[in-house]
């Protein structure tokens, strides 16, 4: 075989699996544009999700389901009882006498 030959074949050869390549993306392109189709949530159950009621938005002064006065209530009985505990309560001279809500600033 001469080198004209050898470089023919391996030409060939080349388009050949960069041909057979090329068409299988093409058609693994395809089967997952064909499944995004078949699988994709249809139009009825989209338009009734929108028309669905939306739930009403949550009270300002709600806050996980505790008004803020709650939250700061058992926050101080916590940090009493840890206090307590611990034996540091009569030398911080920390002790809850009054809890009056906080100004809340929404962002």
């Amino acid at each position: 075989m001469s080198i004209g030959e050898i470089l023919k074949v391996g030409a060939i050869d080349t388009v050949l699996g960069m041909g057979t390549v090329f068409c299988i993306l093409i058609f693994i392109a395809f089967c997952i544009w064909l499944m995004g189709k078949l699988c994709a949530p249809k139009a009825a159950a989209t338009a009734a999700a929108a028309a669905a009621p939306q739930p009403e938005a949550a009270p300002e002064d709600a806050f996980d389901g505790f008004t803020p006065e709650t939250v700061a209530v058992i926050t101080a009985a916590i940090h009493q009882m840890i206090a307590d505990e611990q034996g540091e309560a009569a030398t911080e001279g920390y002790i809850v006498r009054n809890v009056r809500r906080a100004q809340w600033k929404r962002i």
